[in-house]
């Protein structure tokens, strides 16, 4: 995808809306009812001595769009994680510094002045609502900052950001493409919320894509911000013979769509954000989640893989109360990527030097993630994101199953 500089802030400001709906509706995902079905993997011993290496992190514990508690707490287990079985971020132990936020801009901003009283090398977004009052004090105070579950614009513009998920924009881009080049669609329907936001999100995001990869047959659907029923949207969605529906809307939409094609007994193929693979919207659409694709930004917590095992593991040992949510992997495996980057830092204590080290990095492994380039280029006017890669799940039998078997990206 080629934009202008133009292009992108409306860009931003789409993406802003679209992760801000999906996030509100799967922030709840505090049930336990996604655990791992394995015992955990057992944790090897390598305790960090020495000063501390200071962290900060805002996040909104509580606010009236939902609690997203899950978020600190699974930083707080990746730092335990981090200082006890991985020695720290090189031999030193990291002290996550955490400030809540109740969503507001103002409220950030008084987190930011209280963090910087605590002087931090460099600042995790947990899920800031409030972000547009957090990350420019941090910029002008020359703070980095490493958002985990990036919402606001200015968390994917700003100079001082560095983001190592996709992010919605980048989760959907990356669907499409999967749409392009496995499922080979005659037809594809982009369903979306009738909103400016929405609408240029399926134009940018879905359809530019899937017609750059020869999908020319593209129909936009939006249906009203306010619809629960969604069988009208659907029925429209799936006329002149549309074999997939993408969409674009929070989690209880998505729950409702799948309703929707259920009572239609349609035999499409729906793809949607990430957020809708909550274990509480699939099992709220019933059966007719049955065969639906997800675009995610991590690996399965259930996958075969050494991080996902180390995370499983440490959630089991630090802290059970945390559901292996996309907002709590996104959270932990952030933690564990940067510090393995201020392991490399000289001082790690320094902000500026931390700022380089982040800028420079290039084609690095993340923590149960892809790996990332933090040139400011992954998505053209979204600078602040370091990746713009997915995976893509498939619920079969009321389980996630990866089906792709690798990063997808546009």
């Amino acid at each position: 995808m080629i934009f202008s500089q133009r292009t992108g802030r409306f860009l931003a400001a789409s993406v802003t809306a679209l992760a801000l709906t999906a996030t509100a509706a799967c922030g709840g995902s505090s049930g336990n009812g996604n655990k791992a079905d394995t015992k955990p993997a057992s944790l090897p011993v390598n305790k960090a001595t020495g000063q501390p290496i200071v962290v900060g992190m805002i996040n909104n514990d509580t606010n009236p769009l939902g609690s997203f508690v899950e978020v600190r707490k699974a930083a707080q287990a990746a730092v335990s994680y981090v200082n006890d079985s991985l020695g720290g971020a090189g031999g030193r132990p990291i002290k996550l510094a955490v400030c809540a936020s109740n969503g507001s801009a103002p409220a950030s901003a008084n987190c930011a002045a209280e963090l910087l009283g605590q002087k931090p090398a460099v600042v995790v977004g947990g899920l800031d609502l409030g972000a547009d009052g957090s990350v420019p004090a941090l910029a002008k105070a020359g703070v980095p900052y490493v958002p985990s579950s990036p919402i606001g614009a200015v968390e994917f513009t700003s100079p001082n950001s560095f983001a190592p998920v996709a992010g919605a924009s980048g989760s959907m881009s990356a669907g499409a493409a999967y749409v392009a080049d496995k499922l080979s669609p005659k037809k594809v329907a982009v369903l979306f919320n009738d909103n400016p936001q929405a609408r240029l999100a399926a134009e940018n995001f879905v359809k530019k894509v899937l017609n750059g990869k020869g999908v020319t047959n593209v129909a936009l659907v939006a249906f009203g911000n306010n619809e629960t029923d969604m069988t009208g949207p659907v029925s429209q969605a799936l006329k002149g013979g549309t074999d997939t529906v993408i969409g674009i809307m929070q989690g209880s939409g998505c729950a409702n769509v799948l309703k929707a094609k259920q009572s239609l007994g349609s035999t499409a193929k729906f793809l949607f954000p990430g957020s809708c693979a909550d274990p509480q919207v699939i099992k709220a659409a019933g059966p007719g989640a049955e065969g639906a694709y997800f675009a995610v930004q991590q690996l399965l917590p259930t996958a075969d893989d050494p991080d996902t095992k180390a995370f499983t593991a440490a959630v089991a040992k630090y802290d059970p109360s945390v559901p292996l949510s996309g907002f709590a992997q996104g959270s932990f495996g952030t933690v564990v990527t940067l510090a393995s980057v201020l392991a490399k830092v000289t001082p790690p204590d320094s902000p500026a030097a931390v700022m380089a080290a982040l800028k420079g990095i290039a084609g690095r492994p993340s923590f149960m993630g892809p790996k990332l380039t933090c040139d400011g280029k992954q998505q053209p006017g979204l600078a602040g994101y370091c990746t713009k890669e997915a995976r893509i799940v498939q619920n079969k039998g009321g389980k996630l199953t990866d089906v792709g078997g690798q990063w997808f990206s546009s």
